[in-house]
């Protein structure tokens, strides 16, 4: 919602190199101070590449999103980007051999017919901004694996500062060379801001630090809860009431992520080695 507000004044370039901006500076003086900047920047060649990997991805995922975002309605263009969902779990079962217990799949099914159903509710604009959407997802997809493989070499926080900063040396050279000025800022700078505290800070440092404890395929259906709160936003701000096939989807993509969560946490519980009885 942040982002299409944003992106009614300014172009999708200058946002992007601003939010990321916003977050690496956010970053280097809440956190850069404490971790020391040499330990930061100590990584090993493959600690390097995955973090170059994670770059390059999220720089094409993000690019096609937002530009996807500023042509269509943010709602539809929220359903659109969940397209990421399979390929996640199709990379995590097939590539990294992630299992689900009898929990994590019933949740995962209801998770997934939620989706489908929210998803059905939407009119499908087959339009320029659909397809950079549907791109930008395929990119997610990617680099939320990217990620899984980066987090086993880079500690998160590292890993989300790191690429804050690369990103935003990327966006501000594609934006010098596009020739597009910064009018428009003044009318959306506290959006930019909001944006760039909440998602490449916020969010990402979340969202990598889960998926250093949980497997990649569940940690992204998880996730796919996202429309349940732009439908609540849109109802909150915009006044727009979910249908009643959006509000079954919801539903069963709550309960669905809530077994998932249940079923992981009760198999941690399950694996924790007992405390052996000692005769005295």
């Amino acid at each position: 919602m942040l982002g299409k507000w944003n992106l009614e004044a300014i172009p999708v370039l200058l946002m992007n190199s601003l939010i990321f901006t916003i977050a690496t500076v956010a970053m280097s003086v809440g956190w850069l101070p404490f971790a020391g900047i040499r330990k930061t920047f100590a990584l090993t060649r493959k600690g390097w590449f995955w973090v170059l990997m994670f770059t390059v991805t999220s720089v094409l995922a993000v690019a096609g999103h937002w530009a996807g975002v500023k042509r269509m309605d943010p709602s539809l263009a929220a359903f659109v980007a969940r397209t990421e969902v399979p390929i996640v779990i199709i990379m995590g079962i097939v590539i990294l051999k992630e299992r689900f217990t009898r929990y994590e799949t019933v949740g995962l099914g209801l998770s997934l017919v939620g989706i489908v159903l929210m998803k059905l509710t939407l009119r499908f604009e087959y339009s320029t901004g659909f397809w950079l959407v549907l791109a930008g997802a395929l990119f997610f997809g990617l680099t939320e694996f990217v990620s899984k493989m980066a987090v086993r070499h880079v500690p998160p926080i590292r890993l989300a500062f790191l690429r804050n900063m690369l990103i935003a040396v990327i966006y501000w050279v594609a934006f010098a060379a596009s020739g597009e000025t910064t009018e428009g800022l003044d009318l959306v700078w506290p959006g930019v801001i909001a944006l760039g505290l909440v998602g490449p800070v916020i969010s990402r440092m979340s969202y990598l630090s889960a998926l250093k404890r949980m497997d990649l395929s569940k940690v992204a259906v998880i996730s796919q809860s996202q429309p349940v709160y732009v439908i609540l936003i849109a109802l909150l701000v915009l006044g727009q009431i979910p249908s009643v096939r959006e509000t079954t989807g919801g539903i069963f993509l709550v309960i669905g992520c809530s077994l998932m969560v249940f079923g992981r946490s009760r198999k941690h519980r399950h694996d924790k080695p007992s405390t052996p009885f000692v005769r005295g």
